[in-house]
């Protein structure tokens, strides 16, 4: 009887373990192109699996960006998720200080209040908190987490794995097999130095598994016609981005996490130069993972299948 105990014992000790949430935190700059919108709703639909220990928004009006997420959030019922805003950069540029379209969805929206504490101080808690247990997903500027390494030097390697939206490799935004300065690159090329110098387990979705990704007019119809309040939220918003097809570069972040199948990825060494670019060396010591192939038919099916077959309510 007692040996028959300790087996049951042993078994449920060894299935709860196994069912433990993965940790995450979602890094974002909510608000300028569609696809942080489309990321985020694709995180949501993925709880049964993933723990958000809270959301946080970077680059300029970082303070508005973090009202998009509280409001799709109260949206569709997800109130426990905190919202922290990073620091805001709006003072940097023109670009920088832009009010994006974007923010007429949550203008006035007070149901629910960003957490006081900055972005950066709260992803550093948590890494200190957890030590690799937290997968950071960064689909933004990377401001907040060279201020998390900067803070306390060597922190960003207390997690588990960061995927980042971020770089070109071998291919530009219109597939032409020449790197050009990616986005979240250029806007803080000395934030981009500092977490690729981090020494943290670094997996890189750029251009070249992400430009690619694309949206069209039949999958956006069936979003507006599901009507439920989270895909009456991404329609909302694309109607506010104002532009025709949407490329998902920030969900294939995600994705590269919950459909590894769907990936190819090799190790190389990756450098900032000071135009921004994304410099590949293989022959250097390794220090990054870079996504080279993606499934993309696969990945949009499944990524539509989550966003149709969700049932987030308030």
């Amino acid at each position: 009887m007692a040996i028959k105990t300790f087996v049951f014992i042993f078994f449920m000790s060894f299935t709860t373990l196994f069912a433990q949430k993965q940790k995450v935190i979602f890094d974002c700059d909510l608000g300028d192109d569609i696809d942080d919108a489309y990321a985020l709703a694709l995180l949501l639909t993925q709880q049964d699996k993933l723990d958000i220990l809270g959301i946080v928004t970077c680059y300029g009006r970082t303070e508005d960006r973090a009202k998009l997420a509280l409001k799709i959030l109260y949206e569709t019922g997800q109130t426990q998720i905190p919202v922290f805003a990073g620091r805001n950069t709006a003072a940097s540029s023109e670009r920088a200080n832009w009010y994006a379209d974007q923010f007429h969805w949550a203008k006035g929206f007070d149901k629910l209040k960003m957490q006081t504490k900055n972005g950066a101080d709260f992803i550093l808690e948590q890494l200190e908190r957890y030590p690799n247990e937290v997968i950071i997903i960064s689909v933004g500027p990377v401001t907040n987490l060279a201020d998390v390494e900067n803070k306390r030097k060597g922190s960003l390697k207390l997690a588990k794995k960061i995927y980042a939206m971020f770089g070109s490799f071998y291919l530009q935004y219109n597939g032409s097999p020449t790197p050009e300065p990616e986005w979240n690159v250029k806007c803080d090329i000395p934030a981009a130095k500092v977490f690729v110098n981090s020494g943290a387990a670094i997996v890189y979705a750029g251009l070249d598994i992400t430009a690619m990704v694309k949206l069209n007019q039949d999958k956006r119809a069936q979003l507006l016609m599901r009507q439920s309040v989270l895909t009456n939220a991404l329609s909302g918003l694309y109607v506010l981005w104002g532009h025709e097809t949407p490329t998902l570069f920030d969900p294939v972040a995600i994705g590269m996490l919950i459909y590894p199948d769907l990936f190819k990825t090799k190790k190389a060494h990756i450098s900032i130069g000071e135009d921004g670019m994304t410099i590949v060396d293989e022959h250097k010591n390794l220090n990054a993972e870079l996504g080279v192939y993606i499934n993309v038919d696969e990945f949009i099916k499944r990524t539509m299948t989550a966003y149709l077959q969700q049932n987030l309510e308030k």
